[in-house]
């Protein structure tokens, strides 16, 4: 910010100020300052409407109290004392300050005046008063007397009331100073008036004060919390402390409101006022320091503080009578002081921050009350009967904006550190979730395929023993991709445990197999010393395998000749496992860092050995994690010892035992060993199969995934249709029924979260489930798969027997939802209406009187209606048109018979359309409803409509009436399938099974009174 606009502000800011205090003054009932005449002022002319302030000439009356018992009242020489003003050279002695006299003023009021309470507020007097009215004492501040030992000093305004009808109010004002060796008489001018013209001036006044504190005290309030809540900034104090002087100096002058709550004596209340003035500016000069500190290289400031160190413990212990003259030597440092702070801000504005320009502004203001003050000590044209506080206030504000704009101003700083360290923090955390979802894929598809080739009978036992080691190494790759997303969840604390009963020499058993392949070549000998009845322990199986590979696979590395040898042992209530290697040993400097992450030791056997240096740290904190703890002991050239203590499995928990038929032995992703791959049982033959296989749409962006994943679902369990995008997918599921989605997460374009959503739109849960499949399996990512309305997920790269159960687990889900839909469309129907059953019954009974050939015609059509509602076909997926028509038409003759003219049917249906597959009972639930809750609501009775007709590749199948129409409720929760609805049941039902079916339920058009219209489609070939 230049010169030019900062002046130009400054112009701007002194001239509002400058408006502001001039409209205060002269708009807001300014005094009436009536003139005195050597001791008399005539009010008969004055209007009453407004304070009187007595100025003018008085009759003083050196050294004399008037009202003295000992004094002759009127008969004492007196002089001419022009008020308000000081005594000083009143006395026979001119430079006398100090001594007593008599102040007396006769007022002159209208006769006319009827019976009126008067008031007079008395200024603070140096040092004790007393006011006397017609010869009354009405009030006092401290007690006057003829001698210091006489006089308590008290300096505080008052305020006293009278009562007169009189013309004249004579006023005598005692006054006394024995304390102040500067000044002394009234200083300030006394206001005469009304009561409560005097009184509503007072209190505003006085209101305007308490303002000022408040609002001080606010800012006060929010520094000291940012100060003790925040950073600590030596400033922010500096502050707090301006603010508490300034309410403190306000509360010490005017109206005195602190001397007069607290019964503060003269000695105090003066040197509070003293001090207050001084540091506020000495604090002001600090603050300004504190803030900008390379403003200014002059050491003067610390001469300043002297300086005001200095009169303040002057103050502090010098006599009362003494504390006017120090006072006296505050007022260069005040006056240096209020220059110096603006200077400071502007030269601060002006070079290094343009938000210094609230300073500056704050410290015009306080500089243009200062100017102002003076200006009223010199002139009372611009006196204010009342307290001003826009300028205090307009400096709290200026130094609100200034704090409040550095505060925001380091908001959006941290906001804009803390944005880029979280988009680095993502960044990291996305490069490892897609490095690892990069390099998983391939190994997932070197896994599967060997283990399908190895589920081939074919292979030759040289083969399959290289194959075995090429899954072996696979999981070893698998587990240090894990190690680094480990210890990201680890230092996130996202890694979720699922603590379990576990036994511990089975597992060690099938990590062992997995890293045997690395000894070979070494005259190593690998033990599994652990007994059999040592106890389970309670922890995660996949966690503790973790721990244990990579022990073993560090004693591995490091080994060259020797032996291995794991052992356990129960102490206490833990169990410990100890892995012993007669390897190389650790240096005593590595051992004190060795669990650091990424760390390894500084070797040539440690480089060839590899690794990240991140399977001791996360080993220890999975250890704690679980209660348990991991330490190293180690003697360099002799081997190292590692003890891993875990908690014991409660006496009463049964332990997790694998089975070798039914779960392979686990790593940490759970895949099977190479040993168990020929032990896990075959699929079902095809002639054990059903005679429906369930159809399975794989979708991932990946080609190989994609094949990995059909040769993994057995081809005669299964209908696999694989596709490479999910936008090929939609299209696709709307082709037939599908009993499950096989997803990819990420893929372009659209993503398996997106694919999800999509179908969740359509199919619930139950209706079509989705599987995903991710290598992302940070909990966020688990979570918002679940969130996008996933049945379940696998990790990739997938065990084929997980992912086989969990096919299988979710394509019966399938089946045993639809098959309950149609058990419950056959159900409902089944279930006759007793209404309806004996209504046909009675309709029968009478036709029997009056037509026995129609009786015999409608019993032969209930018959057949029944024998089409028990219908074992109607749980069928799909029947022919021909069939359904057939109950249709049987309940609608029946409840033609019954109404007669009041129903209507109209036939459009093609005979060449008839062996179009619809599902059962579908047809008649519409025509049920509309015949039942439509038509069959009106009186006059109405129409049903059924028709068949051909649309190009699908067939669309109405059902019309001209009945009451919907509800528009009831048709709310049949399209937003609320089941616990309590009507709607049967539309409901269907609609549920058409959108299985066809990917499309009902079309519903129903208008108030006008009829409904409801279509479905049905595909041409439907098998």
């Amino acid at each position: 910010m230049n010169i030019k606009q900062i002046l130009s502000i400054t112009l701007i800011f002194i001239m509002v100020l400058t408006g502001i205090r001039l409209t205060w003054i002269f708009a807001g009932s300014p005094p009436v300052r009536a003139i005195a005449m050597h001791g008399v002022l005539d009010l008969r002319e004055s209007s009453l409407s407004r304070p009187i302030l007595l100025e003018g000439v008085w009759m003083f009356y050196p050294e004399r109290l008037l009202m003295q018992s000992d004094d002759e009242a009127m008969n004492t020489s007196s002089v001419s004392a022009a008020l308000p003003g000081s005594w000083k050279g009143l006395f026979a002695n001119p430079k006398q300050v100090t001594g007593f006299g008599s102040y007396r003023l006769l007022i002159l009021l209208d006769n006319s005046l009827d019976e009126k309470r008067m008031t007079i507020a008395m200024p603070p007097t140096m040092s004790a008063s007393e006011l006397y009215v017609n010869g009354t004492k009405l009030g006092a501040a401290g007690k006057p007397g003829k001698t210091a030992d006489n006089t308590v000093a008290y300096e505080t305004p008052y305020n006293v009331t009278f009562t007169t009808n009189r013309s004249e109010v004579e006023i005598i004002v005692e006054v006394a100073n024995f304390v102040n060796n500067v000044d002394g008489g009234l200083i300030e001018s006394i206001q005469f008036g009304t009561e409560d013209v005097i009184m509503r001036h007072k209190q505003f006044s006085m209101a305007m004060q308490l303002l000022v504190c408040v609002v001080m005290m606010i800012h006060l309030v929010y520094a000291s919390v940012l100060f003790f809540m925040g950073v600590r900034q030596r400033a922010l104090f500096t502050l707090v402390m301006i603010m508490f002087c300034i309410s403190l100096s306000v509360l010490v002058t005017d109206d005195k409101l602190l001397v007069t709550w607290l019964n503060l004596s003269y000695g105090i209340s003066f040197r509070l006022y003293t001090l207050s003035y001084l540091w506020a500016t000495a604090l002001l000069l600090i603050f300004m320091k504190q803030l900008y500190p390379t403003l200014s290289k002059w050491p003067w400031h610390r001469y300043y503080g002297i300086m005001v160190l200095s009169l303040t413990v002057a103050v502090a212990l010098l006599p009362t009578s003494y504390i006017a003259w120090v006072d006296l030597y505050t007022i260069p440092l005040l006056l240096i002081g209020t220059i110096y702070v603006p200077v400071l801000s502007f030269r601060a504005t002006l070079r290094l921050d343009r938000d210094s320009i609230y300073l500056w502004l704050a410290c015009v203001g306080l500089s243009a009350n200062l100017v102002w003050g003076v200006l009223n000590n010199f002139s009372y044209v611009f006196r204010s009967v009342h307290f001003y506080p826009i300028d205090f206030i307009v400096v709290y504000i200026a130094f609100a904006c200034y704090w409040f704009r550095m505060y925001f101003r380091n908001m959006q700083q941290t906001a804009r550190l803390a944005a880029e360290l979280q988009k680095a923090d993502k960044q990291k955390n996305d490069f490892l979730a897609n490095t690892s979802h990069e390099l998983r894929n391939p190994l997932h598809g070197m896994i599967s395929i060997a283990r399908s080739v190895l589920e081939q009978e074919i292979v030759s036992q040289d083969v399959q023993e290289r194959l075995k080691l090429l899954v072996t190494v696979g999981n070893r790759m698998s587990l240090l991709l894990n190690d680094l997303l480990d210890l990201e969840r680890l230092q996130n604390k996202g890694l979720r445990l699922h603590p379990q009963s576990v036994q511990v020499q089975p597992s060690v058993d099938g990590i062992i197999d997995m890293i045997r392949f690395m000894i070979e070549g070494k005259s190593i000998e690998l033990r599994n010393e652990i007994p059999e009845s040592f106890p389970s322990v309670l922890m995660d199986e996949n966690r503790m395998v973790q721990i244990i590979f990579n022990l073993l696979h560090n004693a591995v590395k490091f080994t060259t000749q020797g032996h291995i040898a794991i052992r356990g042992f129960v102490r206490g209530e833990l169990g410990v496992l100890e892995v012993e290697d007669t390897g190389i040993g650790i240096h005593p400097e590595v051992m004190k860092r060795i669990f650091q992450p990424y760390e390894q030791a500084d070797s040539s056997l440690t480089a060839g050995g590899g690794g990240l240096g991140l399977g001791l740290s996360i080993s220890r904190q999975l250890a704690e994690l679980h209660g348990g703890a991991l330490e190293a002991e180690s003697e360099l050239g002799k081997g190292s010892l590692f003890k891993l203590t875990m908690p014991l499995a409660p006496a009463t928990a049964k332990p997790e035992v694998t089975s070798e038929l039914t779960k392979p032995k686990k790593t940490l992703l759970k895949q099977t060993t190479t040993e168990e791959i020929l032990k896990i049982p075959k699929p079902t033959s095809a002639t054990e199969a059903k005679a429906e296989k369930p159809w399975v749409l794989i979708v991932d962006d990946d080609p190989i995934n994609l094949r990995i994943l059909k040769e993994m679902l057995p081809q005669h369990q299964y209908h696999v249709i694989t596709v490479t995008s999910a936008h090929d997918a939609i299209k696709l599921i709307d082709t037939r029924e599908w009993d499950l989605v096989v997803s990819d997460i990420m893929m372009p374009r659209m993503s398996g979260y997106e694919l999800t959503r999509s179908i969740r739109l359509r199919f619930a849960m139950s209706e079509l489930p989705v599987l995903l499949l991710t290598a992302r399996s940070r909990p966020e990512d688990i979570a918002a798969g679940f969130q996008a309305g996933a049945n379940d997920y696998v990790t990739k790269p997938a065990d084929s027997l997980e992912l086989q159960h969990r096919v299988q687990a979710l394509t019966e889900l399938k089946s045993t939802t639809a098959e309950r839909m149609r058990f419950e469309a056959a159900f409902l129907q089944a279930q006759v209406q007793p209404h309806f059953l004996f209504n046909t019954l009675n309709s029968i009974a009478a036709l029997k009187e009056i037509d026995a050939e129609r009786m015999q015609r409608l019993l032969s059509v209930f018959g057949e209606y029944l024998r089409a509602s028990f219908d074992f076909r109607n749980s069928e997926r799909l029947v022919p048109l021909e069939q359904e028509l057939k109950l249709v038409r049987a309940y609608l003759f029946i409840e033609q018979e019954r109404f007669n003219d009041r129903l209507r049917v109209l036939w459009d249906v093609p005979e060449r359309l008839l062996s179009t597959l619809v599902p059962p009972l579908s047809i008649q639930t519409l025509v049920e409803n509309g015949v039942r809750h439509g038509i069959m609501k009106r009186i006059r009775g109405g129409t049903v409509r059924i028709s068949v007709e051909e649309r190009g590749d699908y067939v669309e199948i109405q059902v019309s009436d001209d009945g009451v129409g919907f509800d528009e409720k009831i048709l709310n929760q049949v399209l937003q399938d609320q089941s616990e609805a309590p009507v709607g049941i049967g539309l409901r039902n269907t609609n549920r099974r058409l959108r299985q079916i066809y990917g499309r339920g009902l079309d519903i058009y129903s208008n108030k009174d006008m009829g409904t219209i409801i279509t479905f489609p049905a595909r041409k070939g439907e098998e």
